[in-house]
């Protein structure tokens, strides 16, 4: 596994070692070398060219070993596709494309197996997710091989491959890209879907007759030894026929901020290649291959990137931040969590102190300049990420060059610069205490500080004689009181029996419930528990039953939301737990908290993340809550399954009786669960439908109002809303997909305003 690392010795010295070591071994252990060389190819892919040259000097050692090894690929290669492990079928592609450069595989049986994918994903009606994994799983072997054909006499052949692959890119709809792009603006880069990204690098490769910077070709110093070996045809290849019902990976936009003028132009400075060069792709694609084998130990995956800074002369800290960059702002959601990126960036600023603090400073930069511009949900994560690295290195940042946000504050509050500053310091807020973050900030930004988090309790001074205010306050006295004495819930109640029925301030004329005594449990309870979170669990533990008396109807419940809201109002992360309290102690069904969000009251906090944070989370607990239902439900039927199995052999009357009667309780506790999954996954149905109806509503809305008023429709506050709506469908396709037809026939109708209906359209662009 240590081949090709840093030694004493040179690498080709190295490998002639180990084929002399692997010669003698072979014999007995044939097997396991075969196996391992393929493991370690796929498992390390910054090292498939020196394991290829390995393969090949075996090769013409052992003829037959080289035939043998190649149907242990095609076998792996068989498997990996039945196993759906896509990045692992294109590295052995790869592995496979090396191996005609060392004189393994002859050229034309490759151009035949490629020919192959290209083939099936060109049949019609072909699933579009499938067929560009199939096309891009050949495009991005053409670094390593191209050359090769370039030279041999099967370029023709090449030729035409490469003719196939090119009408095939372009004849491909890309109705997404909307829903996954980063910026709304190609200025100043283009945002390119991966695939056409791709191509448009191996065109210019192919123009610079196949040459790279960076792939390292050991088998060259062996070319002699090579040439003199036979080749071997690769057996035919076919791939499975259901693959139509496979999940295939989602199309993405590749992440850009930088270009060859954003490096300094120094001698010493190397200089970056062009988005479109070949290298840009090849360095990207070594960066991810790291991240990808090492993502659990933040520390050896920062070494092992560290590494790779080794390897050229091309300033690789740029594109290592672009590329962390790239997956922290991937949508619909990062590979990794973005706790992740945000570890790994701190780790390699401590390792690499001279080198990337700088680069990462001018990509905050760039991304801020551009916030204008980019998707609000990006927008919201770039702030979650900068919060935490300011956290971690004691909150400086040059404030000064953001100066301007203070001003666009005061003439336009919901600007993108200073909104985006004002959650910064929010998250901050959440990460530290609030005089620290008034010591850390310059005191010229304090006007975008949140205010101080506190709590508001309504009954807490003294109210006018004879107002309902001083009712509510006598009320909520006597029921500390009587739950000081711990009380019975029935004197409990009785405590609140001077106050009305019904709303209060005549809000709903038709309310089943007494919003007074309502008002007064919640503030009472909310202010027994608010000392910490746990005291806020054991209060609604212990008041459970107080709180499901009060809140008898789906009104009262977002009646409960509108005051916890009120008592919370300058905490706002407290607000988004108790919405995660309210959900796993089963006071609220998850529609009630839609409700709520979309409702009249929450509407000047539309744009705020902690209220996206709140609906995230609902609905997050329905889909965990069916998947924890779906589970326990399969354990249930495989317990029932072991007690039929038992009950059906031949026992003594008793133990039959007892068997028989065990059986039953099996099947009573499927039942259990299957009517528990029914009404889980309704409510979950009932979110999505609420969530898609209540954005369609607003948005139909605003565009109404602003058509009648001769405004302008695409307003941030509309751009900003439709993005929330894309993130709501993409993030959530595995659920959304199975509401397609109910939110086609309901919901998205032709009636829908072109510009909310093209959501739609993305998504299923996206999906497919």
């Amino acid at each position: 596994k240590r081949i090709g690392e840093k030694s004493q010795e040179s690498l080709e010295t190295n490998i002639e070692r180990l084929v002399d070591i692997l010669d003698q071994e072979i014999a007995t252990k044939k097997d396991f070398i075969l196996n391992s060389l393929i493991t370690n190819a796929i498992g390390q892919p910054d090292k498939i060219t020196i394991y290829s040259t390995l393969v090949g000097l075996l090769n013409v050692k052992m003829f037959s070993t080289g035939g043998e090894f190649l149907m242990l690929v095609l076998e792996k290669l068989s498997s990996l596709i039945d196993d759906a492990e896509w990045r692992n079928v294109q590295l052995l592609l790869r592995f496979l494309s090396d191996l005609v450069n060392c004189n393994v595989v002859m050229g034309s049986s490759l151009l035949t197996l490629f020919t192959t994918f290209i083939s099936t994903a060109s049949v019609p009606g072909v699933k579009p997710s499938m067929r560009d994994f199939l096309l891009y799983s050949v495009l991005q072997c053409l670094p390593w091989i191209g050359l090769h054909f370039h030279d041999s006499k099967d370029d023709p052949e090449f030729d035409r491959l490469l003719d196939m692959l090119e009408m095939k890119i372009e004849q491909r709809e890309k109705d997404y890209m909307a829903s996954i792009r980063v910026w709304s603006s190609d200025n100043p880069l283009p945002q390119i879907e991966y695939m056409d990204s791709l191509w448009v690098q191996i065109k210019n490769m192919r123009n610079n007759n196949w040459t790279d910077n960076w792939i390292v070709r050991p088998y060259l110093a062996f070319e002699s030894k090579l040439e003199s070996s036979l080749q071997h045809p690769l057996p035919q290849f076919e791939l499975p026929p259901d693959l139509e019902h496979t999940q295939f990976p989602l199309p993405y936009v590749v992440f850009r901020i930088f270009d060859t003028q954003d490096v300094p132009n120094r001698p010493e400075v190397p200089k970056l290649p062009r988005f479109n060069s070949i290298d840009r792709f090849l360095v990207e694609d070594a960066i991810m291959n790291v991240i990808d084998s090492k993502n659990l130990t933040k520390k050896e995956c920062a070494e092992s990137l560290l590494r790779i800074m080794g390897r050229s002369s091309m300033p690789l800290n740029y594109m290592l931040v672009e590329v962390l960059f790239g997956g922290l702002l991937e949508l619909p959601m990062p590979r990794y969590p973005e706790l992740f990126y945000g570890s790994i960036l701190i780790q390699l600023c401590q390792l690499m102190a001279d080198h990337l603090p700088q680069v990462l400073a001018q990509a905050v930069a760039y991304v801020y300049e551009r916030l204008e511009t980019m998707n609000t949900v990006l927008v919201d994560r770039f702030g979650s990420w900068f919060a935490y690295f300011l956290s971690n290195f004691k909150y400086h940042w040059t404030w000064s060059e953001w100066e301007e946000c203070i001003k666009l504050n005061k003439t336009d509050p919901n600007h993108p610069k200073p909104k985006f500053l004002k959650e910064v310091f929010l998250k901050l807020l959440w990460l530290t205490f609030y005089e620290k973050l008034k010591d850390v900030i310059p005191e010229e930004f304090f006007s975008l500080l949140p205010p101080k988090p506190g709590y508001s309790h309504k009954f807490a001074e003294a109210a006018p004689d004879n107002s309902l205010l001083n009712l509510q306050t006598k009320c909520g006295k006597a029921l500390v009181e009587s739950i000081k004495n711990k009380d019975s819930l029935e004197m409990m109640m009785a405590s609140l029996e001077p106050l009305p029925e019904g709303s209060i301030d005549g809000r709903d004329l038709d309310a089943q419930f007494s919003e007074a005594k309502l008002e007064v449990v919640i503030q009472t309870i909310l202010r027994v528990g608010c000392k910490s979170i746990s005291h806020l669990s054991v209060a609604l533990n212990r008041f459970r039953d107080l709180l499901l008396r009060v809140m008898p109807n789906q009104d009262a419940k977002v009646c409960c939301l509108r005051i916890t809201f009120q008592f919370f109002e300058t905490n706002h992360q407290l607000m988004c737990i108790m919405i995660e309290k309210y959900l796993n102690f089963q006071l609220m069904e998850p529609s009630c908290i839609v409700s709520w969000i979309f409702s009249p009251d929450m509407l000047p906090h539309f744009n705020r993340l902690y209220l996206w944070q709140m609906l995230e989370s609902t609905i997050c607990y329905c889909i965990k809550r069916c998947d924890r239902i779906k589970f326990e439900l399969e354990k249930s039927k495989a317990k029932l399954k072991e007690k039929k199995d038992q009950e059906a052999v031949a026992a003594e009357p008793d133990l039959a009786e007892k068997r028989k009667a065990l059986t039953q309780a099996a099947e009573e506790e499927v039942g259990h669960y299957v009517k528990l999954l029914e009404d889980a996954e309704l409510s979950q149905k009932e979110v999505f439908l609420i969530v898609v109806q209540r954005f369609i509503m607003i948005l139909t809305d605003h565009i109404v109002r602003s058509e009648q008023e001769s405004r302008y429709t695409q307003t941030l506050w509309f751009r900003c809303t439709r993005d929330r709506l894309r993130q709501t469908l993409v993030k959530h396709r595995r659920e959304v997909k199975r509401y397609m037809v109910t939110l086609q026939t309901l919901l998205f109708t032709p009636e829908v305003e072109p510009k909310i209906l093209e959501c739609f359209t993305q998504f299923k662009g996206y999906i497919a």
